[in-house]
């Protein structure tokens, strides 16, 4: 019976230069996660010589490039069941886009391993958030952990769940009688934008999926709460986040270049 590794880093790549921080993000990576199997994530035949130089020990993992050559095709690979199969020896996984950063080692005692999906907080405003906002609910998927058996589950279950979204979506606009019966039986995820956009070939954004729309579908599947979460990650609103955490840093966090909180613990 083969063991299952705790986790494996991926790190989705789609051009062959750095921006400065990139540069320093991937450096924090090979700092802290160097214990744990790096995966490098980039389209067949993209040059990578500069993340080498960076993270020696980096794992190579060319996808086929069309994957990675759009934001709205990079979302559909990351809800794809042969993209997780691909991990399948690991127990989680966690995503490092390039605008994320890690302050530590320490993946456990941040409950990077308590959910099966954990991310930096979400508010209401989204980027645009102001600093009263109240969360969202939803986790930001930049710099997360999720479980990789888990999500194969729910992947499947969402394929089979399509027909019967199809069916009820029709019934709805060609028969009136029921309708008003059918609003009140599917409740938010009959009408949930986001399952709707992944059905029908729209962009969305995969950790909408992942935390609004799967924990409906399937309760068992464990999305942190945004006060555990801001242990693990910020993003939005760090100052706020900071007091909330009782003024210690997070595991992570990503976007920090957006943020001035952040110049003075990420020196660029």
């Amino acid at each position: 019976m083969t063991v299952r590794r705790k986790l494996c880093v991926i790190i989705p790549v789609h051009k062959s230069v750095l921006s400065e921080e990139e540069v320093l993000s991937l450096h924090a990576c090979h700092r802290h996660l160097k214990a744990f199997d790096c995966f490098l994530v980039y389209p067949e035949g993209l040059p990578i010589d500069r993340y080498l130089a960076i993270h020696p020990g980096l794992k190579l993992k060319p996808v086929t490039p069309s994957w990675l050559s759009s934001l709205g095709n990079y979302n559909r690979m990351k809800l794809s069941v042969p993209f997780y199969q691909q991990f399948a020896d690991y127990e989680f996984m966690m995503t490092y886009e390039l605008d994320a950063y890690i302050f530590s080692s320490k993946v456990h005692e941040h409950h990077g391993f308590d959910f099966d999906f954990i991310g930096a907080p979400v508010f209401e405003g989204y980027l645009n958030a102001t600093p009263d906002a109240p969360f969202h609910g939803a986790l930001n998927s930049g710099f997360s952990i999720r479980n990789i058996q888990s999500c194969l589950t729910v992947l499947k279950l969402l394929r089979r769940y399509k027909l019967r979204w199809k069916f009820y979506h029709f019934i709805y606009a060609n028969c009136a009688a029921l309708r008003k019966r059918i609003k009140q039986d599917q409740d938010a995820i009959f009408f949930n934008i986001h399952l709707k956009k992944y059905y029908t070939g729209k962009n969305f954004n995969e950790d909408m999926i992942w935390t609004q729309v799967v924990p409906l579908l399937e309760p068992s599947f464990r999305t942190a709460p945004p006060e555990t979460a801001a242990v693990f990650s910020f993003e939005v609103n760090p100052e706020r986040l900071y007091e909330l955490n009782n003024g210690r840093l997070p595991l992570g966090c990503h976007a920090w270049f957006r943020f001035p909180f952040w110049k003075e613990y990420i020196k660029v």
